[in-house]
């Protein structure tokens, strides 16, 4: 069958007159697991930030057309999870081949075709590095968008890979450059928040000023393997 998925399972379930012996609880089960996911930890405001926390800020302070790139790191599976898009094309992101580098560019893309949106790019620190020159295309091109850096000094999906398959952590850690002077230094702004509350403030401030807002801020990528490998095997065992 060829056609728009909405529209062809609704004139699906339109023509199943009996629908009597229909049972739903096994999706209730899973609805109530997925609403009690993405609430968790959305209000933890420990510092060093949970990705949890921060795809809920950002949720909170993007209007419902906002834009949100994501280059390729562990952050990228909990927007992919918690992230929920009240519109098309609202959430970018590269799954297939997940192309390190990507963050940056596409939210540049974003926002030249579509000038009166919000849109922030969230990219770990090595994703960055790989295309941070362009912010000088960024800043020529007098672009109005925010840059959130997830600064773990680290390859932190790698080191989440290694660790669910019983690795030593091995070569994934490194040094990083003062993001704030980097911006600085190509005409951007730099932010380095030191709370989350700060963050917060932040952000809003940075959604609603010109220029190009680069957010240098410390992630806790903690409980990635607790939650996305040990619960998650646990959850599909007992669903």
């Amino acid at each position: 069958m060829v056609g728009d998925i909405a529209s062809s399972v609704t004139k699906i379930a339109d023509e199943i007159s009996n629908k009597s012996n229909w049972d739903f609880s096994y999706f209730e089960r899973i609805k109530i697991e997925v609403e009690s996911h993405l609430s968790k930890y959305s209000e933890d405001n420990r510092f060093p930030i949970l990705p949890q926390r921060l795809v809920h800020i950002i949720r909170e302070d993007l209007p419902d057309d906002g834009i949100v790139t994501l280059d390729n790191g562990v952050y990228k599976i909990w927007f992919a999870r918690n992230y929920k898009c009240y519109e098309a094309n609202t959430l970018l992101l590269d799954n297939a081949l997940a192309t390190m580098g990507a963050g940056l560019p596409s939210a540049m893309c974003a926002k030249l075709l579509n000038p009166d949106k919000k849109v922030i790019s969230v990219c770990g620190d090595g994703g960055f590095m790989m295309n941070s020159q362009e912010i000088e295309t960024a800043v020529r091109l007098g672009l109005n968008m925010v840059v959130i850096i997830l600064n773990d000094s680290a390859y932190g999906m790698i080191k989440w890979k290694q660790e669910g398959m019983g690795f030593e952590n091995y070569g994934l850690d490194y040094k990083n450059p003062d993001f704030v002077k980097y911006a600085e230094s190509y005409g951007a702004i730099g932010h380095r928040p030191t709370s989350d509350e700060d963050f917060k403030q932040l952000l809003a401030k940075c959604l609603d000023s010109d220029g190009v807002h680069i957010i240098d801020i410390a992630v806790d990528y903690s409980l990635n393997h607790s939650i996305l490998n040990v619960l998650l095997k646990e959850k599909t065992c007992i669903l």
